[in-house]
């Protein structure tokens, strides 16, 4: 059973990164002229199903937990009585009609400014209502409140950041697919693609700022409020995982700061095809680690908190 809700978790985790990262990105980072194509254009109805069916999976975990098994689990009074009687119920159904109505926008309404507003709001809210399902609600006295609203900033940080990161992926391997179609001869207006990218990566380095600082102090106030003593890090399980969070974080930092004073001045300036290849190769790895954090956060919702 913890099988299902860490894999549902992990899936459910990246695809809310996407949904709510690409109307982040079309509204605040990309050109009002800039348009993803190819099979971009697929990434968030199948994010949308992907957090539907990751959704369903992860309930279906919970469900079973709570009966002791899966045959007992899947009898309809069981999971009447897990959504109507349990907190964890009525937040997950108000969670998939939040994520309905996500897919049913994005199949139905044309896109425009206004469309992407009403997808950032509820992609917004359905990440911030995470923290009912997870530890956000953990903390005594004063402390409660300050660490649902400390979680509620950590994951919006953590969505925007590895969300927006993916999206900044797709716009530096288009300058990189327009570079390889102009040396073969075909038409392409890579100058023009050069110039936006450039005023993407200035707009997503300030948007980077903001939301890993945000991110750093939210993560301290949480771990500070779930493991209090410095050694419970090494001896406990969660503690532990916890650490591995921490680790793989600060690499993607690393990694940021890398991207933003080595390889984005040359393409800031030279913008030969060479430093954006190197660019978008080390967003890649980037993305690749956020997605990993992605995957301990989902192992440490099923961990109890140390005391």
């Amino acid at each position: 059973m913890d099988e299902l809700i860490i894999a549902s978790r992990a899936v459910h985790f990246a695809a809310m990164a996407l949904l709510f990262g690409a109307p982040l990105f079309r509204l605040v980072v990309a050109p009002r002229d800039f348009a993803f194509g190819g099979a971009a254009r697929w990434i968030e109805p199948l994010a949308a199903a992907a957090a539907l069916l990751s959704g369903l999976g992860w309930f279906a975990g919970v469900a079973a937990t709570m009966a002791g098994s899966w045959s007992d689990a899947l009898a309809p009074d069981i999971l009447g009585a897990v959504m109507e009687d349990t907190r964890f119920g009525h937040l997950w159904v108000a969670r998939l009609i939040l994520i309905a109505a996500l897919f049913a926008i994005q199949a139905v309404v044309k896109p425009s400014r206004g469309r992407d507003r009403a997808l950032l709001v509820l992609a917004a809210g359905t990440v911030a209502s995470l923290v009912g399902v997870g530890h956000g609600m953990a903390g005594n006295g004063r402390l409660a409140p300050i660490h649902m609203v400390a979680d509620m900033v950590h994951l919006l940080c953590a969505m925007t950041w590895i969300g927006g990161l993916f999206f900044l992926g797709l716009a530096v391997h288009q300058i990189v697919k327009a570079g390889a179609a102009a040396r073969t001869g075909a038409p392409s207006d890579t100058q023009s693609e050069l110039d936006a990218l450039r005023r993407v990566l200035r707009r997503f380095s300030h948007i980077g700022y903001g939301a890993v600082a945000l991110l750093v102090g939210s993560g301290c106030i949480n771990a500070l409020i779930l493991v209090p003593q410095p050694d419970k890090l090494i001896g406990t399980d969660y503690g532990r995982v916890l650490l591995v969070k921490i680790a793989l974080a600060l690499l993607m930092v690393g990694l940021a700061v890398v991207n933003r004073v080595l390889l984005t001045p040359p393409v800031m300036t030279s913008g030969s095809p060479a430093s954006v290849r190197a660019l978008w190769r080390s967003v890649v790895v980037e993305q690749g680690i956020g997605f990993l954090v992605l995957a301990t956060v989902a192992v440490l919702g099923t961990i109890h908190p140390v005391p």
